[in-house]
């Protein structure tokens, strides 16, 4: 059981946060003026929202 919910969970980030992977690298590269940083910022910030996908609410601004 608790496996389909992490799939669900999984399905649900996928579809929901990981289309805006572009644009917040395009921002974090303007905040850090750097690659290295930005990727970093970027993938903090997604591993962060992978982690507490489980309170997102649909229909929210992911």
């Amino acid at each position: 059981m608790a496996d389909q919910k992490q799939k669900h969970y999984r399905q649900r980030y996928e579809c929901e946060a990981m289309i805006h992977l572009d644009a917040l690298m395009r921002t974090a590269r303007r905040m850090t003026k750097g690659d290295a940083d930005a990727e970093d910022l970027v993938q903090e910030t997604m591993l962060k929202a992978y982690r507490f996908f489980d309170r997102f609410e649909e229909g929210t601004n992911c």
